[in-house]
């Protein structure tokens, strides 16, 4: 039986005085992160750039990533760790806005 993996992931909120650099985010921040936490134990990351509802509503979040982790162990050890001010003093890099953490777990995932 395969063992569910600890995720975080982390959106921006889709405000009208938000500015963004997605470009920034997904080239430089997330393997900052990588390069910084992987050695915590991350398993992998995507990044995900949101779009309108399906009545062509405004997302709620701009963008967002989740990140997998080997265990919850490895969240607390990363997040406790030194490089976690230059991970969290790159947010101004590309955001003028605070991220929004949901820590979860996932249960299944399935690719086609």
């Amino acid at each position: 039986m395969a063992t569910s993996s600890p995720t975080i992931t982390v959106v921006f909120p889709n405000d009208d005085d938000a500015k963004y650099d997605i470009g920034y985010y997904t080239n430089h921040h997330m393997p900052l992160i990588a390069s910084k936490w992987g050695k915590y134990g991350i398993k992998g990351w995507s990044v995900t750039k949101f779009g309108p509802g399906a009545d062509g509503s405004a997302p709620l979040y701009a963008f967002g990533s989740t990140v997998h982790w080997k265990d919850s162990q490895s969240i607390t050890n990363a997040f406790s760790g030194p490089e976690t001010g230059e991970i969290m003093s790159d947010i101004p890099n590309f955001s003028n806005k605070h991220p929004v953490f949901l820590y979860g777990e996932e249960v299944k995932n399935v690719v086609l």
